[in-house]
């Protein structure tokens, strides 16, 4: 636990399994009617330890002679890293649960959730051969995936939540306007916490201090999420960024830079590929296999979530387009 700003603590939950399960930071901010942002984990275990972590900062406001009192919680998206924790904090704490319209649609099931998550892509069916072998590690997936999620995330869902507001809202935490904003792209339903007063934004996962954010199929989008990094751009007076995953970044202008930066290098890469192959085209895999020489299947396959969501992009830009023939799909310049 950790005082990362007067007043807004972080506290650390640890991962394990790598990208599987990351550590995250859950955000406390402490007074007369604070707010918890991002829920973590629901392991029992987890919980536990989040807990003395709790208890550790009431004491410190009780020493400072302030009130603290902690009223709600709000996830920035329902990526399971980041809800499956809402229900055990609810009922330890006695927390009112806040969620959008579109989280509370998503998360109230184990139907609506896994719908979700199969949410169809453009273009992802034609990027896939569908061999014996995909289809059979398809149906382990989608059958293992909710043993899968409870096991190690403590995934439990909400269906009665205590609190639903708009994706644009505005907030009251201990005497002080926040504002909720959606910022897509990352997930369609992502939000964005900021106090332009003090120049504070909770990132969720948008911005990260050192890693680049993950972009995948089926609900990921490069151009949402670009658009949502070019609005927190702009975003007047920012000074603090307090993301999901990793330390604070106390100089957001550069880091956003790099971000935006980075973006446009991977589709221009992209898109230099297949300027490359005007006449025979070029395949995903190939473009994938050019980008990542060196690196195994595993990087590689993950790398294949923001290759086809740029693809995507850039079919809908106009800048390429593809052609599907025996199985197999090329894309070519305009």
């Amino acid at each position: 636990m950790k005082e990362v700003y007067p007043g807004i603590f972080s506290i650390r939950e640890k991962g394990n399994l790598g990208v599987i399960k990351p550590p995250e930071n859950v955000y406390v901010l402490a007074g007369k009617n604070g707010l918890i942002f991002d829920a973590g984990y629901g392991n029992i275990w987890t919980i536990k330890r989040l807990l003395k972590e709790f208890i550790k900062i009431k004491k410190i406001y009780i020493k400072r002679n302030k009130s603290f009192n902690i009223e709600r919680i709000l996830p920035s998206h329902v990526h399971p890293d980041h809800f499956s924790g809402l229900k055990r904090l609810r009922n330890y704490l006695g927390v009112q649960i806040v969620l959008t319209k579109r989280m509370a649609r998503i998360i109230k099931s184990r139907k609506s959730f896994f719908q979700y998550y199969e949410s169809a892509d453009p273009l992802k069916e034609e990027y896939q051969v569908k061999s014996m072998r995909n289809l059979l590690i398809a149906y382990l997936q989608k059958t293992l995936s909710h043993l899968f999620f409870r096991l190690i995330y403590g995934l439990s869902f909400i269906r009665n939540p205590d609190i639903i507001i708009e994706d644009k809202a505005k907030i009251n935490i201990n005497g002080e306007e926040w504002e909720i904003f959606p910022s897509p792209g990352h997930s369609p339903d992502h939000i964005s916490l900021y106090n332009e007063e003090k120049g504070i934004l909770f990132s969720g996962d948008n911005i990260l201090r050192t890693i680049t954010t993950w972009l995948g199929p089926p609900n990921s989008d490069v151009e949402q999420y670009i658009n949502s990094i070019k609005k927190i751009q702009n975003l007047p007076h920012l000074k603090l960024i307090l993301p999901a995953h990793g330390s604070p970044i106390k100089d957001p202008k550069k880091r956003i830079k790099e971000i935006l930066s980075h973006r446009k290098q991977r589709t221009d890469q992209v898109l230099k590929l297949i300027q490359e192959h005007p006449k025979k085209g070029i395949t995903p895999n190939t473009i994938i296999r050019s980008l990542y020489p060196q690196d195994g299947s595993f990087k590689q396959g993950i790398a294949r979530g923001w290759c086809s969501l740029t693809l995507n992009m850039l079919a809908s830009q106009n800048h390429v387009y593809y052609v599907k023939k025996n199985k197999e799909i090329k894309f070519y310049p305009f």
